[in-house]
């Protein structure tokens, strides 16, 4: 787990490092709500569980209306520990209205067992709306692609997330 962690971290170092001249950086939290989903033998189950998440951001300017956002950020939910890692392109559709997509790594923090990796590869898309100078809004809905049961089994175990939170950028 901690090699991709920290390949994935020297590539944001070295994206905020090439795209320096235009940034801010802040905070952020909110309440998220995940979803597992497990499929085995035709049936299908799933639960949902809420929590809370804090981070820190990074805003890239591009252009005037495009930018990139990546974030780290530790998330809690019911007594589940991971740190996420989303990387949004974001897309002004309005002077303070952006969409968001783009990849989301999710890394756990739990001891995980045989059979499974703690390791997740999302796709996310969501909604951000800046308030005033450096206070934002923002929803997003992400959804995992890999499978998290690595066994022999015919057995596919993902998880979504929802995340509804404010941030300060400074």
């Amino acid at each position: 787990m901690k090699k991709p962690f920290i390949t994935i971290v020297a590539l944001l170092g070295t994206l905020t490092g090439l795209m320096a001249q235009d940034a801010d950086f802040g905070i952020t939290a909110g309440y998220m709500n995940a979803r597992g989903s497990v499929k085995v033998d035709g049936g299908s189950f799933s639960n949902s569980e809420s929590g809370i998440y804090a981070g820190v951001v990074a805003d890239f300017s591009l252009t005037d209306v495009v930018h990139i956002q990546p974030e780290l950020l530790y998330a809690s939910v019911d007594g589940s520990d991971g740190l996420l890692l989303p990387v949004m392109l974001k897309y002004y559709v309005a002077p303070k209205v952006n969409f968001q997509a783009g990849p989301q790594f999710v890394f756990s923090l739990e001891d995980v067992p045989d059979d499974f990796t703690g390791i997740e590869f999302d796709l996310a898309g969501g909604v951000g709306v800046d308030i005033v100078a450096g206070l934002f809004a923002e929803a997003r809905y992400s959804f995992q692609l890999n499978n998290s049961y690595t066994g022999s089994e015919d057995v596919k175990v993902r998880g979504n997330y929802l995340t509804i939170g404010v941030g300060y950028t400074f």
